[in-house]
C-alpha cells in the first residue's frame, strides 16, 4: 500500500471544513461570526476561503479551535470549459489569478505552503478535459453542500474520472458555507493528526490522513493480505470502488444494515476507495488506497 491509512496510525480525529465565506466576499456572516458558528457546532478547525481575498484569521484561533486562512481563486480556463474554482488552503498572500495560467496559480498556492483543492466540478460543468492539463492540486471536492441548491453537490464521477485518468487525488466533502443554515454543517472531513496545529493538519491533508462524510462515520479500515475490512455506522450499502469497471457493492443479506464487511482485492487492482451509505442516503468516503 502506497499511502497512509489514517485508521491505523497514531493521533486524534479532528473535524473540519475547508471551504467557507464571510462578508469579506459573498458570505452572510462576518469573519468572527463564521468562525464562532463552526466552533460552537463542535468543529475543530475551519478554513476561510473568501473569493480572491486572503484574510488575517489568527485572532480566531483558540486553545481547542484552529482558524486557517485561505482563498477561493478563479483562473481562466484555456481548455474551453468554464472558469476554474480552486480553494487554496493555508495561504497568506492573495493570488493574482486574473492573468495567470491555472497551473501557475496552483504553483503560487504551493509556494506559500498551501495546498489546492479543485472545487465542485459537477456544478462548474467541468469534464476530464478541463482537469487533464492541471498539475499540483492534491484534492477534489467529492461533495459541496451549497451546490445542492441546484442538485449538483455530488461529484463522485468526476473524482473517479480523475483517479482513472489523472492519477492520485484525494476527495473532500465541504460546506462552501455562504449562509447560516442551508449550506452549513452538512459536509466535513475527519482528519487524523498528532496535534491541532497548522503543521499537523496540513501534514495530515497532504498524506491523505482523513476521510469525508455528510453523516455516517467510518470507524475503521484494515488491509491485510489484500483483504480490506470496513467497520462503520449502520449502512444500507458499502461500496469498494476501483478503476473503471472494478470494485464491489456489498448489501445486507438479511434486509438489515451493515456495520462491517470485507472485500478481497484482486491482484490487478491499482486503488480502492470506500463509499458508505447509511439508511437515510447520507454518505461517507474514504480516500483511495493505492497498491
Amino acid at each position: 500500500m502506497l499511502n497512509n491509512n489514517p485508521f491505523q496510525q497514531p493521533g486524534k480525529w479532528f473535524r473540519g471544513n475547508t471551504h467557507s465565506h464571510s462578508t469579506e466576499s459573498d458570505g452572510r456572516l462576518s469573519i468572527a461570526d463564521r468562525f464562532t458558528a463552526y466552533r460552537d457546532e463542535g468543529y475543530d478547525f475551519l478554513v476561510l476561503t473568501d473569493h480572491r481575498k486572503v484574510n488575517d484569521v489568527s485572532a480566531n484561533s483558540t486553545e481547542d479551535f484552529l482558524a486557517i486562512s485561505g482563498s477561493e481563486v478563479h483562473p481562466a480556463n484555456p481548455y474551453g470549459g468554464p472558469v476554474y474554482h480552486i480553494v487554496a488552503i493555508n495561504i497568506h498572500e492573495p493570488v493574482n489569478c486574473a492573468k495567470m495560467h491555472p497551473n501557475a496559480v496552483i504553483e503560487d498556492i504551493k509556494s506559500q505552503g498551501g495546498e489546492a483543492v479543485i472545487c465542485h466540478p459537477y456544478w462548474c460543468g467541468h469534464t476530464i478535459i478541463d482537469y487533464l492539463p492541471l498539475r499540483g492540486y492534491f484534492a477534489v471536492e467529492v461533495y459541496n453542500d451549497t451546490c445542492m441548491t441546484n442538485g449538483k453537490g455530488f461529484s463522485e464521477q468526476s473524482w473517479d474520472d480523475m483517479l482513472d485518468r489523472c492519477g492520485p487525488v484525494y476527495g473532500i466533502a465541504a460546506d462552501d458555507a455562504h449562509g447560516t443554515e442551508h449550506d452549513c454543517f452538512h459536509g466535513w472531513i475527519n482528519v487524523k493528526a498528532e496535534e491541532l496545529t497548522i503543521d499537523g493538519i496540513m501534514e495530515a491533508l497532504r498524506t491523505g490522513s482523513f476521510y469525508s462524510t455528510i453523516g455516517p462515520e467510518i470507524e475503521d479500515i484494515t488491509i491485510e493480505d489484500r483483504q480490506m475490512t470496513v467497520k462503520c455506522d449502520p449502512a444500507q450499502s458499502i461500496v469498494f470502488k476501483s478503476e473503471c469497471s472494478r470494485g464491489r457493492r456489498i448489501l445486507p443479506q438479511d434486509g438489515g444494515l451493515l456495520t462491517e464487511t470485507t472485500f478481497s482485492i484482486p491482484d490487478s487492482t491499482k486503488y480502492v476507495r470506500v463509499e458508505v451509505t447509511d439508511e437515510t442516503g447520507k454518505k461517507a468516503w474514504s480516500n483511495p488506497f493505492y497498491f
